[in-house]
């Protein structure tokens, strides 16, 4: 999700080599309880997925099913958004990122396709509904004259207050520029739309291009932005990280090979991934993390890194089969991977497993 201030990590080289820790600092293994609040281990979590972290008040926030919880510095755990406030108890949230400026505002998108704005109250949050649309379409033109949300497995927030969101049946993203709190216009601003809701299952071939020239899986899980403008998007069956600039032209930063089913680290001209899953970046989109299906033979998450330009390193992950817990890069193993935020300076990325209920740090040192 989208930072809000800094840099990389100090000491960057040519070389990306970094010693890294892993712990978990909020909820029990395998344990959700009610979803309780609490600090640490004392917290319980329903379904943590998405996350984004907002340097302003140094708060981790966690999409928790239809729940919003916040995570301090001393990681306590509270609940930001309670059960019942975003609708239904079906509404779960697919993804939310921090809005730029100094208000902390939070934009999320639903199961149940509804767009909403999350406004700081104290020490909760204040939910608007901007769009409640029930059924799915592709829709552009006016902000709430159609059908605009279809399956939205992504949303990121532009440098001047834009969102943008992947309708995955339709493999397009779409941004919306606000002309106050409530009204705007939706476009299209990347990928080439499928004639049909899902295509029948055929997504088209892979290409990159600006707008419309541009190609995605038929399967996006996750998108992010820099402090730059820049959007990025985990392309799950391209198995690729996409870069979409400011004026909608799409990259690959790292190769093109579809379905190799295995993580190769190295310069960006021969790294591979095996599924892309999730993605977030640092403020200035230098560093690039995604998660991946990993190389072990029990499917262990892996964290990876891309540096745009130069090369693809794995974090925690690579090749260990059978391990799970804390410890270094070397030793620690990951779980499903719900969600994954960066700080802006790029040295602690949160991870969410909503399968163990936790929420883990990693810390590149």
């Amino acid at each position: 999700m989208r930072p809000a201030s800094g840099g990389p990590p100090d000491g960057d080289s040519s070389s990306a080599a970094f010693n890294v820790t892993v712990s978990t600092i909020a909820g029990k293994l395998d344990d959700r309880g009610n979803a309780e609040d609490g600090n640490g281990a004392n917290a319980r979590f329903w379904n943590p997925t998405k996350m984004v972290y907002d340097n302003r008040n140094n708060i981790l926030y966690v999409a928790d099913g239809t729940v919003i919880r916040s995570i301090d510095m001393q990681n306590n755990v509270k609940t930001y958004i309670p059960l019942g406030a975003i609708g239904s108890s079906y509404n779960e949230i697919l993804d939310m990122d921090v809005a730029p400026g100094t208000g902390g505002t939070l934009y999320i998108v639903t199961k149940e396709n509804d767009l909403w704005k999350i406004e700081p109250n104290g020490n909760v949050g204040k939910a608007t509904n901007i769009v409640n649309r029930v059924y799915g379409g592709n829709a552009v033109g006016a902000l709430n004259s159609g059908d605009h949300f279809d399956l939205p497995n992504g949303l990121a927030t532009g440098a001047n207050g834009q969102v943008y969101f992947f309708n995955e049946p339709w493999s397009t993203i779409h941004r919306i520029t606000f002309t106050s709190p409530s009204t705007g216009k939706v476009e299209l601003f990347a990928g080439k739309a499928l004639t049909e809701r899902g295509g029948n299952g055929n997504p088209y071939p892979f290409r990159d291009g600006r707008g419309e020239e541009a190609t995605f899986g038929s399967r996006v899980s996750d998108m992010a932005a820099d402090g730059n403008g820049n959007i990025y998007v985990a392309d799950l069956d391209n198995e690729l990280v996409r870069k979409v600039a400011s004026d909608g032209t799409v990259s690959s930063l790292f190769q093109y090979k579809n379905k190799i089913g295995v993580d190769i680290d190295g310069p960006v001209a021969t790294a591979q991934s095996n599924n892309v899953t999730q993605v977030t970046s640092n403020q200035d989109g230098s560093y690039i993390f995604f998660t991946t299906f990993g190389n072990a033979a029990n499917n262990l998450s892996a964290l990876r890194l891309v540096r745009p330009g130069k090369d693809v390193t794995t974090l925690v992950g690579y090749g260990y089969s059978g391990n799970y817990g804390d410890g270094t890069g070397k030793t620690a193993g990951l779980g499903q991977i719900g969600g994954i935020a960066s700080t802006p300076d790029g040295k602690t990325i949160y991870i969410s497993e909503p399968g163990r209920k936790v929420i883990r740090k990693v810390v590149l040192h």
